[in-house]
C-alpha cells in the first residue's frame, strides 16, 4: 500500500512537471508571432527564435536522457524545471522592459534568442527523463495507459497555455510568463518531495543497452512528421485569423488561443478516458487515431470560417489523443528495458526536429497564403499516417521483425 502511494505520488510530480513545461512552451508557441510583431520582430525572426531554440533541444535531449541512465531521472527533472522556471522570469522582464520603451528591438531580439537557447538546453531532459521514469514503474501491460497519462499532462499545459494567451496575454503578457515561472517553481517542489529515484532494470549484458533503431525508426519517424504538423499549426493558427479572416491583433491572440485550448482539451479527455476505456494494443491506437488526425487536417485546410477552423482543429486533437500515447507504448514496449532512457531521449530528438521545422516552416508558407501551411502540415499527417497503417499491419504478421519486444 505505501509503495503503491509513493508510486501515485511519483506520477503526480512526473505530470505537474510535464504540465508546467508544456504551459510556458505553449504559451510562448501560441503568443510569440503576434506579440513578437508588437516588439518589433518580424515573422521570420519570430519563427527563427522557436526554430533555432528547437534546433538546440535536439542536441541537448540525447545527452540528457544518456545522463538520466547513468545519474538518475530525478536530478535531470529538478535541472529541466529550475531551466524553465528562470527562462520564463527573464521573459517576463524582456518583454515588460521592451514595452515600457526601455529596450530597443535589435536588443529584445538579441535577449529573447538567447534565453530561448538556455531554456531548451537546460529544460529539454524533462521529456525523456519523464517518459523512461514512467517506463521504470510500469508493467508492459499498463504502458499504453501511463504514456496517455503523461500526454493528458502535455495537454493540459497546452490548454493552459493557450488560456494564458487568451486572457491574459492580450493586455499583461510580462505577467503571463510570470504565472508560468511560478507554476515550473511549484512543479519543482513536487518533484524533489515526491519523486524518488526508481528502481531500473540492470544491464545484464552489452547488447540490453543497445538502442534498436533498426526496429524502432518508423515510430521515430511519425514523431518527427506529426509534431512537425502541429508545431506549423501552433505558429500560423493566429496568424490565418489575422491575415485572412481580417481579426485585430488582440482577436487572432484569443480567438486562436481558445482554438488551439479546444484541441488540447479533446487531446486529454481521450488520453485521460477514452484509452483506457477502450484498451486498444498501442499500434491500434497509433494507426486509428493518424487517421482521425489526417482527415481533421484536411478539412482544416479548406474551411473559411473561424467556426470550421475551431471544429476541425477539435477533431485533430481527437486523433492526436489516440495516436501520441500509442506511438510512445510503441515506441516504450519495442526499445527493451535497459535503453528506455536512450529511446526517449532520439524520440524527444525527432521532437525538436519537428519544433525547428513547424515554426520556420509555417511563417515562411504564411507568406504564401494562409492556407498553405495547412496545407503541408495535411501532407505531413498522411505521411504518419501511412507509416502508422504499414507498421501496425507489419506487427501483426506472423515472425515479423517488427514485432514488439515487452520490457
Amino acid at each position: 500500500m505505501e509503495a503503491r502511494s509513493r508510486t501515485t505520488k511519483a506520477q503526480i510530480a512526473l505530470c505537474l512537471g510535464l504540465t508546467a513545461n508544456t504551459t510556458g512552451q505553449s504559451f510562448l508557441l501560441v503568443v510569440l508571432p503576434p506579440l513578437g510583431r508588437r516588439l518589433g520582430f518580424s515573422d521570420i525572426e519570430t519563427g527563427a527564435i522557436l526554430s533555432i531554440s528547437a534546433l538546440l533541444l535536439m542536441v541537448s535531449a540525447p545527452a540528457w536522457g544518456y545522463l538520466s541512465e547513468r545519474i538518475g531521472r530525478r536530478p535531470v527533472l529538478l535541472t529541466a524545471l529550475a531551466g524553465a522556471a528562470i527562462a520564463a522570469a527573464l521573459f517576463g522582464a524582456i518583454v515588460h522592459l521592451r514595452l515600457a520603451g526601455v529596450l530597443g528591438a535589435v536588443l529584445t531580439l538579441g535577449l529573447f534568442m538567447s534565453v530561448r537557447a538556455g531554456q531548451s538546453l537546460a529544460s529539454s531532459g524533462i521529456m525523456p527523463a519523464s517518459q523512461a521514469y514512467m517506463a521504470d514503474i510500469t508493467t508492459p501491460t499498463q504502458r499504453a495507459g501511463a504514456m496517455g497519462v503523461l500526454g493528458a499532462a502535455i495537454g493540459l499545459g497546452t490548454i493552459l497555455g493557450a488560456a494564458l494567451a487568451w486572457q491574459v496575454a492580450p493586455t499583461n503578457p510580462d505577467w503571463a510568463f510570470a504565472i508560468v515561472s511560478v507554476l515550473a517553481l511549484v512543479a519543482f517542489a513536487c518533484v524533489h518531495l515526491w519523486a524518488t529515484e526508481p528502481a531500473r532494470a540492470p544491464r545484464t549484458t552489452p547488447i540490453d543497452a543497445h538502442l534498436p533503431l533498426a526496429r524502432i525508426w518508423p515510430l521515430l519517424l511519425i514523431t518527427l512528421v506529426s509534431i512537425s504538423a502541429y508545431s506549423i499549426l501552433q505558429q500560423v493558427t493566429a496568424l490565418r485569423l489575422q491575415d485572412a479572416l481580417g481579426f485585430t491583433m488582440e482577436e487572432s491572440i484569443s480567438l486562436g488561443g481558445a482554438a488551439l485550448m479546444a484541441t488540447a482539451t479533446a487531446m486529454i479527455a481521450v488520453q485521460a478516458c477514452a484509452i483506457r476505456l477502450l484498451r486498444w494494443e498501442p499500434m491500434r491506437l497509433l494507426a486509428v487515431g493518424a487517421v482521425i488526425a489526417v482527415s481533421s487536417m484536411m478539412i482544416c485546410s479548406l474551411v473559411v470560417s473561424y467556426i470550421e477552423i475551431f471544429g476541425s482543429l477539435v477533431m485533430l486533437g481527437i486523433g492526436l489523443g489516440l495516436m501520441l500515447p500509442g506511438n510512445l507504448a510503441s515506441l516504450s514496449l519495442w526499445t527493451g528495458p535497459a535503453a528506455q532512457g536512450k529511446a526517449a531521449g532520439f524520440n524527444v530528438v525527432a521532437q525538436g526536429a519537428a519544433q525547428a521545422i513547424g515554426p520556420l516552416a509555417g511563417a515562411m508558407l504564411h507568406r504564401v497564403s494562409p492556407q498553405v501551411p495547412f496545407l503541408a502540415a495535411t501532407i505531413l499527417l498522411t505521411i504518419a499516417c501511412a507509416v502508422a497503417i504499414f507498421t501496425w499491419r507489419s506487427a501483426m504478421q506472423p515472425h515479423e521483425t517488427l514485432a514488439p519486444r515487452c520490457s
